[in-house]
């Protein structure tokens, strides 16, 4: 997900196209949590490569060419199919990464939290424990619905 210093260097390129964001830069600097509004306003502007790459999970789930989507939104129990999706996931971020350029993926491994993926389930093979991967899965989650409410998809 997106950091307060992720949304900061969006506004700060925004700005230098012209854009007024002083007012959205100065509600980033003081808000405790990554405000939508403000995220929902930098992706209309420069639609970010993670939400792209999650509307494209969504419309494979859509056309019935991958339980990905699904999986992760409804939370599955079943070690094989969480180990199994996370897999998918890791798969589909490095997949897409290839029509990014170098400039955004960098910033889209990271929105996509694939190092932290990694990381869990590099764990899970060495301690089986779930509870990791339950949280990450969990966690990307939270984005998915995040990403679709600035999308409109949600409220």
């Amino acid at each position: 997900m997106l950091q307060k210093n992720d949304l900061v260097l969006l506004l700060s390129e925004m700005q230098e196209q012209g854009v007024n964001v002083e007012k959205e830069l100065a509600i980033v600097l003081t808000s405790p949590s990554i405000p939508l509004n403000i995220l929902k306003l930098i992706n209309d502007n420069r639609p970010l490569p993670v939400t792209q790459f999650y509307e494209r999970v969504r419309k494979n789930h859509n056309e019935k060419k991958s339980d990905l989507y699904k999986n992760i939104m409804k939370e599955i129990n079943e070690i094989d199919k969480i180990l199994t999706t996370l897999s998918a996931f890791v798969l589909q971020v490095n997949l897409f990464a290839r029509y990014l350029d170098e400039k955004d993926l960098q910033m889209f491994y990271k929105h996509s939290r694939v190092e932290e993926i990694t990381r869990i389930l590099n764990n899970y093979y060495k301690t089986y424990d779930l509870t990791s991967c339950i949280k990450i899965l969990r966690l990307i989650k939270s984005d998915i619905l995040a990403f679709e409410t600035i999308n409109g998809r949600r409220d």
